[in-house]
């Protein structure tokens, strides 16, 4: 009888701790990679592509966990108080990339809910016209659709009309 002995390696996983700087050059290219992301989300909306907008937002989601992971990782970094002194002006340089990357967010989320309003003022309208067009709808003996003149004649016009017409 033939066993097959099966060995297993034991792996401890990879918990090394990179320089800070690593980290901060990390959020500098996850900050360009979204602020790309917002302002191509800004010509989408700008240009009525909606179609783009659900990937373009998966990808800036992707993006913020990634920078939320990643500044996790900076938290909890040994050397973290050097951000306060040798990394100073990249921390500067980050925290004003996000303060323009909100900015940004900001400016498409107020497009996007003026977008709404249109789309909502606009189906308003289309609304009130179907609803015009619908009342002065009648259909044929055969069953096709006619639409007649609109309705805004006066019981007195054509009772008055009715009668004139009586009288000759």
């Amino acid at each position: 009888m033939n066993t097959s002995r099966f060995v297993f390696n034991k792996t401890t996983p990879q918990n090394t701790v990179r320089p800070l700087k690593d980290y901060l050059d990390g959020q500098k290219e996850i900050l360009e990679k979204l602020e790309k992301v917002i302002q191509a989300e800004y010509e989408s909306l700008k240009d009525r592509h909606l179609e783009n907008l659900k990937p373009l937002s998966e990808m800036k989601s992707d993006l913020m966990l990634k920078l939320q992971s990643n500044d996790q990782r900076i938290k909890l970094h040994p050397e973290v108080a050097k951000l306060h002194t040798e990394f100073l002006p990249e921390v500067t340089i980050i925290k004003n990339m996000m303060k323009k990357c909100q900015f940004r967010n900001e400016i498409n989320g107020k497009l996007i809910t003026m977008c709404m309003q249109s789309a909502n003022k606009l189906q308003a309208v289309l609304l009130g016209v179907r609803d015009v067009v619908t009342r002065n709808m009648t259909y044929t003996a055969k069953g096709y659709a006619t639409a007649r003149g609109p309705s805004r004649l006066s019981v007195d016009a054509v009772s008055y009309t009715h009668l004139r017409a009586h009288e000759t």
